[in-house]
């Protein structure tokens, strides 16, 4: 990941925790204040409590409890990160509170063989956006079947943690659910903001449902290309001597180092 400008604690308070000023990915370029990078805490002894709090652990609230203690930046508030700007600052916390390698098991796409190996978060890159939004931080895109010139917005951790919340509401009342989960429609339902003239969101949404995949999967694809964030794509070399390139799989163990 891109090396953080870091800042010592103050020699006046043998207590202070120490702090990065942590690049965004996105340049700050969709935010109001236009802040490019922010102070971000490292973890703490104090910090392990909550990673290891069942009810945030069951709650899914992990990250939102950990961003709000760690970012010390007053003018912006984790839920408004962008979820690539958010991504890069929890790596870093990983990086710099545990050591940048990652323990991970992944597959041998030839072989089929699963094996362990580290993956070094140091070597991460970071992504900035890939487009230039309008006035509105909107972002335009043609669908190439339906020829329909639509607009949509970048998901904030706020919006995700919403879309995530709504979906499960809606399973729970659905007491004959066929286990179809509605998320990447919901998802694409809150980014897009427009449709040639259509702004109306119960028309979106119908619009959406409606969707040839492959207009939906084309503008996910671009979705991702002009996304900023962190570029998690690393070179594996398999116990059979295989090269490969996959994303790297985060899971569990990614706040709980054995």
């Amino acid at each position: 990941m891109n090396q953080s400008e870091q800042i010592p604690a103050s020699q006046n308070n043998e207590f202070e925790a120490p702090f990065d000023i942590v690049p965004l990915p996105s340049d700050g370029i969709l935010y109001a204040n236009k802040k490019d990078r922010i102070k971000v805490e490292f973890l703490l002894s104090r910090d392990e409590n909550i990673l290891t709090s069942p009810n945030l652990i069951r709650s899914g609230k992990i990250l939102d409890v950990l961003l709000e203690r760690k970012i010390k930046d007053s003018d912006i508030k984790p839920e408004d990160l962008l979820v690539g700007d958010r991504n890069s600052i929890m790596i870093f916390l990983r990086a710099t509170g545990y050591g940048s390698k990652y323990p991970v098991k992944v597959i041998d796409p030839n072989t089929g063989e699963e094996f362990e190996t580290e993956v070094d978060l140091s070597l991460l890159k970071n992504k900035g956006l890939g487009a230039t939004p309008d006035e509105n931080n909107y972002f335009d895109f043609t669908l190439p079947k339906l020829k329909k010139k639509i607009k949509f917005r970048l998901l904030t951790a706020g919006l995700e943690r919403e879309i995530l919340e709504r979906v499960d509401a809606i399973s729970k009342l659905n007491k004959n659910s066929t286990g179809i989960s509605n998320l990447l429609t919901t998802r694409l339902t809150t980014m897009i903001m427009r449709v040639e003239d259509k702004t109306d969101k119960i028309w979106i949404s119908q619009f959406v449902d409606h969707m040839p995949a492959s207009d939906s999967l084309a503008l996910r694809k671009y979705i991702d290309k002009i996304e900023p964030g962190v570029d998690m794509e690393y070179t594996f070399t398999s116990t059979s001597g295989n090269v490969f390139k996959q994303n790297v799989p985060v899971n569990i163990d990614f706040f709980f180092p054995s």
